[in-house]
């Protein structure tokens, strides 16, 4: 059995080989997603994942090519050094099953998938995945986290404290929180979807009076007055309590041992900073509640555009439908013209007329009888000259077309051109008009935004198929020079890639404390 990776799934191995992960912590885990090979690393995983007991490589190989395109044991093998290599799978030796030197080579371990390879495999399949569908938002949730809180005040003034009651409702108090809290997220993406398009059709726009109607009526009006209460039991009886709920939560612990010596880290609830969390979540004025509240109000105005535009447009007694419905008909490939021809014509049963005057009349008046309609020149001159029966072909566009397609496949191998000479050239070089473009934009993109999320030392932008980096280093200054101009940027450097990789720093940096970079644009002196 061979296997052959496809290019449309990823590279090559030898080029899968040259992909490199530069994190060092948990987010290694995570690579197997955007690796070359994805698509075969994720066949794995989800093999790994939905098994309850470790496996042979020979048994996931048989298992995948179950379910998918064949694949060899030795290229499992080798893709399952690289699920170790990522922290995302680990494998060991089976000694029950050692009966000769062969046993314990690598082909003959049992693996299985890490707690983060879980984890990401999950959030994979839950989320990336495929459009996951909104949930209805659980209201008892809300009301458990009210009652919990509720009976947290007086649990803890209590003579003699319960102290497993108190690790009970804080357990209760944060499960109920996480569902409410996933479900309000989810409410919030489908409804910004929606709000944010104005050219929904029926069924959409339906669905969008229904959430807003629902969940102003009743969800958001319930998740006001829960969340009020709930921030004012917090605030006012709780607070000063935070490191004592803290303190029980991780003493309650099944996993008491482990979590004070750092092997796990205890639920939530069991650290001060879940209990400020809870306590901003709960704030009426900025709080989740308060937020979903405010995207409410913000979807009212595109819901009541669509109202308007479907109840213009769909009627068939007005003009403008009418006219609508013509043009719909007229841009028929078949038949379009003769329908053209047929409504604007100069014949008998081509001629457009409208209602008589006279509202009494016993029936319809034939076409010379009925009253005249009033059509521009032009137009009549194309009824009186236009052919007769049938309709004259369609003009042929094929050579425009051709010569329209020439033109933008000619402006993609330029900017592929272009792209390949940015990425060959070395920090500095003087670039070509053309590229010096391509990279100024995706430089000017880097510049704009921020810092990326987990770091302190660059900044990614990516524009038309090019990705810039740069690079905090407090000193020095980079260069984009063109044949006319160049570009400085004063204590960064900028580094050229392809989107969507990780690159490393070509030397030391510092922490940025800007929020926006600095790029200074000056002429060439000399130059034409």
């Amino acid at each position: 059995m061979t296997h052959r990776p496809n290019r449309a799934n990823g590279p090559d191995d030898d080029e899968a080989q040259m992909f490199e992960v530069g994190v060092t912590d948990s987010r290694r885990a995570m690579a197997y997603l955007v690796a070359p090979g994805s698509d075969d690393y994720i066949r794995i995983m989800a093999v790994l994942e939905s098994s309850v007991t470790d496996l042979t490589p020979a048994e996931i190989a048989a298992l995948v090519s179950a379910t998918g395109p064949p694949m060899s044991d030795s290229l499992v093998q080798t893709r399952l050094d690289k699920l170790k290599d990522w922290t995302a799978a680990t494998g060991r030796s089976d000694p029950s099953r050692i009966r000769r030197h062969a046993d314990i080579l690598a082909r003959n371990w049992r693996w299985t998938a890490t707690p983060a390879g879980r984890q990401v495999h999950r959030f994979y399949t839950s989320v990336l995945a495929g459009t996951p569908t909104m949930r209805e938002i659980p209201l008892p949730s809300l009301a458990r986290i009210v009652d919990s809180l509720e009976d947290l005040a007086p649990a803890l003034n209590m003579p003699r404290r319960d102290d497993a009651l108190i690790a009970e409702l804080i357990g209760r108090l944060f499960t109920g929180h996480d569902d409410l809290d996933a479900a309000l997220v989810g409410a919030e993406d489908s409804l910004a979807g929606l709000a944010d398009r104005f050219d929904l059709d029926r069924d959409a726009t339906a669905e969008l009076k229904g959430l807003l109607v629902d969940y102003a009526t009743h969800v958001a009006g319930e998740l006001e007055r829960g969340a009020h209460r709930a921030f004012d039991v917090l605030h006012r009886h709780l607070r000063p309590h935070f490191e004592t709920l803290a303190g029980i939560a991780v003493a309650e612990s099944q996993a008491r041992a482990l979590i004070e010596r750092g092997a796990l880290t205890a639920s939530k609830g069991g650290r001060v900073a879940d209990w400020d969390g809870l306590t901003a979540w709960c704030d009426p004025h900025s709080g989740r509640s308060s937020r979903f509240a405010l995207r409410l109000v913000r979807a009212l105005p595109g819901m009541h555009a669509n109202l308007r535009r479907l109840h213009s447009s769909a009627g068939y007694a007005t003009g403008r439908a009418r006219a609508l419905l013509l043009a719909r008909a007229c841009l028929d490939e078949r038949y379009g013209t003769a329908i053209l021809l047929a409504a604007t014509g100069d014949h008998k049963w081509r001629k457009l007329y409208g209602e008589a005057d006279d509202t009494e009349l016993t029936h319809n008046p034939t076409w010379r009888g009925g009253p005249p309609v009033e059509l521009p020149e032009l137009l009549r001159s194309t009824g009186r000259t236009g052919a007769r029966g049938r309709a004259p072909a369609a003009r042929d566009d094929s050579a425009a077309r051709a010569a329209v397609h020439a033109a933008r496949q000619h402006r993609l191998a330029e900017h592929a051109a272009a792209i390949e000479e940015i990425l060959a050239a070395a920090p500095g070089e003087k670039l070509s008009a053309h590229a010096a473009r391509v990279a100024l934009a995706s430089l000017m993109t880097a510049v704009r935004v921020g810092l990326i999320p987990g770091t302190t030392d660059r900044r990614t932008g990516t524009r038309d198929g090019l990705a810039c980096t740069l690079f905090h280093t407090g000193d020095g200054v980079g260069v984009l020079t063109a044949p006319t101009w160049r570009v400085l940027l004063p204590g960064r450097l900028p580094v050229f890639h392809l989107p969507r990789q990780w690159v490393p720093a070509p030397r030391p940096t510092s922490v940025d404390p800007h929020g926006r970079a600095v790029a200074m644009l000056e002429p060439l002196r000399g130059a034409a």
